[in-house]
């Protein structure tokens, strides 16, 4: 093996794995907002005070490591264009897909025969 196949062997699976890794994030993050937006609404809030305090924080978190790759989606289409809903991390999912996709169909082959 060379050394400049070894090297673009590690750099392809280490952003297929930046990338996985993104996806887990988003997905993490959209179940994390809607267990807040329901806790927010029960008494779960008020009877366990410290748990809804660290859900938040980690909301918080990961809401502002999202922002930077949600916000060119949401400049296509805002929220309050598209009755309330925010497809920013749907579109964010699928284009990363994509991605990955073509990354494995058009490297994969070249670089692990």
């Amino acid at each position: 093996m060379q050394v400049g196949s070894a090297f673009a062997q590690t750099l392809f699976l280490g952003l297929d794995w930046v990338l996985a890794g993104i996806q887990w994030l988003v997905l993490i993050w959209v179940i994390l907002s809607w267990l807040m937006l329901f806790a927010s609404q029960s008494s779960f809030r008020w009877r366990y005070r410290s748990a809804y305090s660290i859900l938040g924080q980690i909301d918080e978190a990961l809401s502002r490591a999202m922002s930077p790759l949600l916000r060119p989606f949401r400049r296509i289409l805002p929220p309050h264009k598209t009755g309330g809903i925010d497809w920013s991390p749907m579109l964010l999912l699928l284009v990363i897909y994509m991605v990955r996709t073509f990354v494995r169909l058009a490297f994969g082959p070249i670089l692990f025969g």
